[in-house]
C-alpha cells in the first residue's frame, strides 16, 4: 500500500497556526480517501518541521482527494492558512521498504 509523506518546513512560531489549520485538512482529506498514519514535529534537528504520513489507495487517490477537497470552502481556507505559515512543503508517494515492519 502507498503512503503520502509531508514534509512541511513552518515559519519560526507558527506551528500553532499550523496545527489549527491541519485539522481541517485532515477532516477532508479523510472524507476522500486518505488516512493519517501519524504527524510528528521535529524536536532535535531542523526545528520547527512536520512530518505527516499519509495512507492512500493508490497513486489516484492523491489527484481525486486533492481535486475533491478544493470544492469545500474550508479545506481551501485551511490549505491557505498553510500555505500562509509554510516556508516549504514536500510532498512524495512512498512505499515501505523490504525491511519495513
Amino acid at each position: 500500500m502507498p503512503y503520502v509523506y509531508a514534509n512541511v518546513k513552518v515559519k519560526y512560531g507558527q506551528l500553532p497556526a499550523f496545527y489549527e489549520a491541519m485539522v481541517t485538512i485532515k477532516r477532508v482529506m479523510e472524507e476522500h480517501g486518505w488516512k493519517l498514519v501519524g504527524a510528528w514535529s521535529t524536536v532535535i534537528g531542523d526545528l520547527h518541521e512536520v512530518h505527516d504520513l499519509w495512507e492512500v489507495v493508490d497513486a489516484n487517490t492523491v489527484g481525486a482527494a486533492f481535486a475533491a477537497a478544493y470544492e469545500d470552502p474550508e479545506f481551501v481556507q485551511a490549505a491557505g492558512r498553510v500555505a500562509a505559515v509554510a516556508e516549504r512543503e514536500v510532498l512524495s508517494l512512498v512505499t515501505k521498504t523490504p525491511y519495513s515492519p
